[in-house]
């Protein structure tokens, strides 16, 4: 009778195991080394522990090893990394059999946040060396991903303006009362009731609290993480970070990265852009994004900087529905008149100063139009537009984005960049920050596109290694 296969624990080794004959040779542990060593760490920026007198500090490039092993991985603690430090087999192989305790991890990541996200930029070069990146086509977008804090510990400005007032209140009552009293004996010290006291230090608090939103010039704040800001994420509205992205067509390289607390992508699609131009070497063939980064100035940004960028204006869709929306009015800039969607032609009226722009306006002079009550709701029958420094940008946009070859590569956008997001918060699990305040959350991001980039690294050398 065949036996069911099961472990014999008393089974004793002949010789001892070789630690290098148990982690394959195409396995992901040998490739980071490979990747960590060939950089020069010292030329990054990290800080190089060289101890006179104690215990020697662990090297920069092992510790480099072991957050990136974590990374790919799905381990982002100190205390986690460390227990796999003791009892992950290829992360032992990778360690040398050193055990670098949680301290040591976190104050290699406290020093060294800037140069970390530096290794992301090293990634996308290889990737360009090994020919992974065609720069043809690139988009552009960004994700909400929740900070590391609570909402219901947040503070409202409107609320804590309401507890203050009834504070106040309650103090002026109690003093009122205080004093209604019998004055104390002289020989005892007088000293606060303890009600009252507590409503004191809570005032105080509360009236820093209100100080401190001033400051930062918002109507909710985090006090655990006042960096956050109040976004739509995941269907929620939380206290969150924009984690932004530009990723290649050909193998979904992330190019560029970048992390901010602005609640929408208004004028971050030319800076992404520039950065991916600055570590590819080159800039890409066209670049698209969503209406997120469609505004007049966007537009208008990326065709003075030369950036060949693809987007449907911003309030495309709102004039699409609306025949005699101020969008569907064309500007021709030779003639200097406005065109209606009826064909009459609107003449320049004045200049009026808005948002710090010099504004042209034009005027309709067409009284006896018969769609003037479509057209407009001045009681005076006056029909306006506004023509800004970005309109004949915006405009020229509108006409490219019709063309057929733009179109084809505008409608690849959410298959380029939307996969490369699901990938990172499903599979990879990161759907929360794990570090507070902007620059350590960027120093994260970066790590994460970093481990992102080495997949696909790794997938090619693998095969070399096979």
């Amino acid at each position: 009778m065949v036996q069911p296969i099961a472990p014999d624990y008393g089974q004793q080794f002949l010789l001892p195991p070789v630690l290098e004959d148990w982690v394959p040779k195409n396995h992901p542990a040998r490739y980071l080394r490979e990747f960590v060593d060939q950089l020069d760490l010292a030329a990054l920026g990290f800080m190089m522990r060289n101890s006179m007198e104690g215990r020697p500090a662990y090297s920069a490039s092992l510790l480099l090893k072991i957050w990136l092993f974590g990374y790919l991985h799905r381990i982002r603690s100190t205390r986690k990394l460390e227990v796999a430090c003791r009892e992950q087999l290829s992360l032992l192989w990778l360690c040398g059999m050193l055990q670098p305790d949680h301290n040591s991890l976190w104050r290699f990541w406290r020093d060294n946040k800037k140069a970390l996200r530096t290794v992301f930029k090293r990634s996308v070069q290889l990737a360009v060396e090994a020919g992974l990146v065609g720069l043809v086509l690139q988009a552009v977008d960004g994700t909400k991903i929740q900070a590391a804090c609570s909402k219901h510990s947040a503070w409202n400005k409107k609320s804590l303006q309401d507890l203050l007032q009834a504070l106040d209140r309650e103090m002026d009552e109690t003093e009122r009362q205080l004093t209604q009293e019998a004055e104390p004996e002289p020989s005892f010290s007088y000293q606060l009731p303890e009600g009252l006291t507590e409503r004191e230090a809570l005032r105080q608090k509360v009236r820093a609290g209100l100080e401190q939103m001033e400051q930062a010039r918002r109507e909710h704040l985090s006090p655990g993480e006042p960096e956050a800001r109040r976004m739509s994420c995941e269907g929620k509205n939380s206290f969150a970070y924009n984690a932004q992205a530009v990723v290649d067509e050909q193998n979904s390289v992330i190019l560029a990265e970048e992390t901010t607390n602005r609640e929408n992508d208004a004028g971050l699609a030319v800076p992404m852009a520039q950065q991916a131009q600055q570590n590819t070497g080159r800039q890409a063939e066209a670049t698209v994004a969503d209406g997120g980064y469609g505004s007049g100035t966007d537009i208008a940004q990326a065709a003075q900087q030369q950036v060949n960028l693809l987007v449907r204006p911003a309030m495309d869709s709102v004039a699409a529905k609306k025949r005699f929306h101020a969008y569907n009015f064309h500007f021709d800039p030779k003639r200097d008149v406005v065109v209606c969607p009826e064909g009459k032609e609107l003449g320049f009226a004045r200049n009026m100063k808005q948002k710090g722009q010099t504004v042209r306006i034009f005027r309709c002079n067409q009284y006896d139009c018969p769609v003037r009550g479509q057209c407009t709701k001045d009681k005076r029958n006056r029909r306006f537009v506004e023509i800004w420094s970005h309109t004949s940008a915006v405009q020229d946009m509108r006409a490219r984005i019709k063309g057929t070859k733009e179109a084809a590569q505008l409608a690849k956008r959410q298959q380029i960049i939307e996969r490369v997001f699901a990938h990172i918060k499903q599979h990879e699990g990161f759907r929360r920050w794990t570090v507070r305040g902007l620059e350590a959350v960027n120093t994260q991001w970066s790590l994460i596109c970093c481990a992102y980039n080495l997949r696909i690294l790794l997938k090619k050398w693998a095969l070399k290694h096979a």
